[in-house]
């Protein structure tokens, strides 16, 4: 499937990621209740595996080291509504945020301009970063690469502008996932005959967002970051997607604590999110 950069534009200008799956936030986009709306929902979605025991943990502290931020120069590719790029700025870290989108780009300002955060919000390609190289202590992207054009000319583009030995976070999709093969291949592909004629990463394509989203196997990715040290992987999932639906209402029934520990071991390897955590070398 060949997709532009204008075709993304297009798709997240008219759809900003805002959690709102069910359609229940009723602010008018770019007000103080609807950020707040918003990102209860990224916070409550994210608790497992980012703040399990929030407010008392910060958001995303599993993933984020908040203190080691302070006076870090970070980059942000793909702003969304700019929660992780205030919370960034809010530990102290000079950040820079980019949006392939217009939309994103004046909904990140407007909620900058009411919590009075100071981030630099600029509409860019995040295949043509208009960045000198080795300007950033670190990179942070949360779903965005993987709906790139160009996935691999982005990661070149962040190693360009790391200095070495630069930190690089990012969340992409999981191929090997329960919601890839179970809830694509099986209910999509089998179920409803998407697979006759259709590719499995078609299929997918079909009830996931963006105008493309690609998948990684551990492997895959191990592979596109080749040019960094080894990465350290880790397998996310959101909160309020069992692992097997059939399977956890019947463990439930027979032992709560039994479901809610398969739902975990699953998680921790059929996850829809792949984290990865890595570095420019040094030389």
């Amino acid at each position: 499937m060949q997709i532009s950069q204008q075709d993304n534009a297009s798709w997240w200008n008219a759809r900003p990621m805002t959690y709102d799956w069910d359609g229940v936030i009723a602010a008018p986009p770019g007000t103080p209740e609807f950020f707040e709306q918003s990102d209860r929902r990224a916070i409550e979605a994210h608790r497992p595996f980012g703040h399990p025991a929030y407010p008392a943990d910060p958001p995303y502290s599993r993933l984020i080291d908040w203190q080691g931020a302070r006076g870090q120069r970070i980059l942000e590719i793909g702003c969304g509504l700019g929660l992780h790029a205030t919370l960034f700025a809010s530990a102290g870290a000079r950040v820079v945020t980019m949006d392939l989108t217009e939309t994103a780009v004046k909904l990140t300002r407007a909620r900058c301009s009411q919590k009075g955060i100071a981030v630099g919000i600029v509409r860019a390609d995040g295949e043509r970063l208009p960045y000198p190289a080795a300007c950033f202590d670190q990179v942070w992207s949360w779903g965005v690469i993987h709906h790139s054009a160009n996935t691999p000319a982005i990661v070149a583009e962040i190693r360009r502008v790391l200095r070495p030995g630069g930190l690089f976070r990012a969340m992409v999709y999981h191929r090997r996932s329960v919601r890839y093969w179970i809830v694509g291949g099986l209910q999509h592909g089998l179920v409803r005959g998407k697979l006759l004629t259709r590719t499995l990463e078609e299929v997918n394509q079909t009830f996931t967002d963006g105008a493309i989203a690609r998948h990684y196997t551990v492997s895959e990715a191990r592979e596109l970051l080749g040019e960094f040290e080894p990465p350290r992987f880790r397998i996310l999932q959101e909160a309020g997607s069992e692992a097997l639906p059939k399977i956890s209402p019947l463990l439930r029934r027979i032992s709560p604590a039994l479901a809610k520990r398969f739902d975990a071991w699953v998680n921790a390897r059929f996850g829809w999110f792949l984290f990865w955590e890595t570095r420019k070398p040094a030389a």
